[in-house]
């Protein structure tokens, strides 16, 4: 093969030029890029054989327990000519199901069986079974190079999981599978079903030649080991692991030697994250990025004097403006703005017309973030328009966890906000009041939300209040209730640390 019409088609030439070379490393196992597309062939065939359909959406939860095998499955569902639907297995068994009744897969493939035990699927296979048939492998050369080649799952602005769609033409974008020159191994504990794991990381190795390595679950101690035993030179942190790393009683003995870059992204990076880190490795150049699974959006600092300055995310790009709220490019200093991007090869909101209108413009991206340019020409978050809150790098919205609250039979009123955290940059604070000759309290209210949501968006601090402060036209003012629960959150941290 030589033309290079899909990222998929990209990864063929890698393995006739690097094909003895480790493209994945998972840790409990690794994978060459030969074997990595001898795999995808064979699953992708195994798929076609069974029945799958050009344009057919396979469900892929899979945790990063088997980095391997996500990226092998989603290469597959690639040259199936299917839609990969990545989604993370921490998601409670409600959202996953929301999800697959969004993007409507008939195929799945899992390490997580039981989390889709109740679904209607056409087949379903654990990652250690796959099917293969490489005799069955469509043509590569008569699939769509402009079809839709991923859902991806996020909690968007509003309640319910919305599904990024992007297209092979946007994974193609940089692309030629030709450019042979290594481009550096990367250590990371993304999860591989969003955004930054998976469009970043599993597309890696066929991107641009390089090794992606992935810590199956995070911890701090483990990460440490892995950046000594596999020498990586870039190592990728959401702002949470690194905060937890810093901590680490043990850092100090860790000196990164071979690491030339250190990158974070997906939540605000705290400015003595930075300092400490700077402190610790003088030599590795530290990077901020910003993005979104929405597309549009990319950016990153480019030298210590900008990873140094609070909230600092890089020049703009011309890819990107600062609007005002009716929609007029700002180009003032120190005059905030929301955020938008272009793309070429916009993105979508799979089935949601209307939410794709609300932030899809003509090619524009709306952000919802908030920031300004300075006097140097660089971009400096400010906040966020919407309420959603980045718990860890995880996107989680109030409203999907209000409506888990108003779902107890006890509840009256609810309301979340994003509390300030030392690690995680913010975690979730909740309110409640009860219904008149109802009791409930704040354990019982937590344990009902660990039914019903993933664990990473059950409240940290809930309070039992005997009312709510409110505006004059009855809404809840969570402006006033933002710092009661802060304290309270504090007060909590200061009585464990005694």
């Amino acid at each position: 093969m030589s033309e290079v019409r899909r990222i998929s088609d990209a990864l063929k030439i890698r393995a006739s030029h690097q094909g003895n070379e480790i493209a994945h490393d998972g840790i409990t196992r690794a994978i060459t890029f030969a074997e990595w597309d001898r795999e995808a062939d064979e699953v992708g065939g195994g798929l076609a054989a069974a029945g799958l359909q050009p344009g057919d959406r396979v469900f892929l939860p899979i945790s990063n327990a088997h980095a391997v095998e996500m990226a092998i499955a989603v290469f597959a569902v690639f040259r199936a000519g299917g839609i990969a639907c990545p989604i993370n297995t921490r998601l409670s068994p409600a959202e996953i199901t929301d999800f697959a009744e969004l993007t409507g897969p008939r195929w799945c493939i899992t390490d997580v069986p039981e989390a889709v035990a109740g679904l209607s699927l056409a087949g379903c296979w654990h990652v250690d079974a796959m099917p293969r048939n490489i005799a069955a492998l469509p043509d590569q050369s008569i699939l769509d190079p402009e079809a839709d080649a991923e859902i991806l799952g996020t909690s968007g602005t509003t309640g319910r999981i919305k599904g990024v769609v992007v297209s092979h033409p946007d994974l193609m974008k940089g692309v030629t599978g030709t450019n042979m020159d290594r481009s550096r191994s990367t250590l990371n504990a993304l999860p591989l079903t969003g955004s930054g794991g998976n469009l970043g990381i599993v597309m890696l190795p066929a991107r641009g030649g390089a090794k992606a390595i992935t810590q199956p679950k995070f911890d701090p101690k483990g990460f440490l080991d892995l950046v000594r035993e596999k020498k990586p030179e870039l190592v990728y942190l959401v702002p949470s692991m690194l905060r937890l790393i810093l901590d680490h009683p043990d850092v100090a003995d860790y000196d990164f030697a071979g690491v030339k870059y250190l990158m974070t992204g997906t939540a605000p990076l705290p400015h003595d994250s930075v300092v400490r880190a700077l402190a610790l490795w003088p030599r590795v150049r530290m990077r901020n990025s910003y993005g979104m699974s929405e597309g549009g959006i990319g950016v990153g600092t480019t030298t210590r004097e900008q990873v140094l300055k609070p909230g600092c995310v890089g020049k703009l790009p011309p890819h990107m403006q600062l609007r005002d709220e009716q929609g007029n490019v700002i180009t003032e200093t120190g005059v905030v703005g929301e955020i938008y991007g272009f793309q070429k090869h916009a993105r979508r909101y799979w089935n949601d017309p209307e939410a794709t209108a609300a932030s899809f413009i003509g090619g524009w991206t709306r952000t919802g973030d908030l920031g300004f340019i300075d006097g140097d020409g660089d971009l400096i978050m400010a906040g966020r328009s919407k309420e959603l809150i980045i718990r860890g790098g995880y996107n989680i919205t109030p409203l999907e966890i209000e409506t888990v609250l108003h779902r107890h039979p006890a509840v009256q009123q609810a309301a979340v906000v994003g509390i300030d955290h030392p690690v995680l940059g913010e975690d979730i604070g909740a309110a409640v009041t009860l219904r008149p000759g109802a009791a409930a309290d704040e354990a019982a209210i937590i344990a009902f939300c660990r039914e019903h949501l993933a664990d990473n968006k059950v409240p940290r601090t809930l309070l039992v209040l005997p009312e709510m402060p409110l505006n004059p036209n009855g809404k809840i003012l969570k402006k006033a209730l933002k710092p009661v629960i802060e304290h309270e959150a504090e007060a909590r941290r200061t009585r464990r640390a005694g």
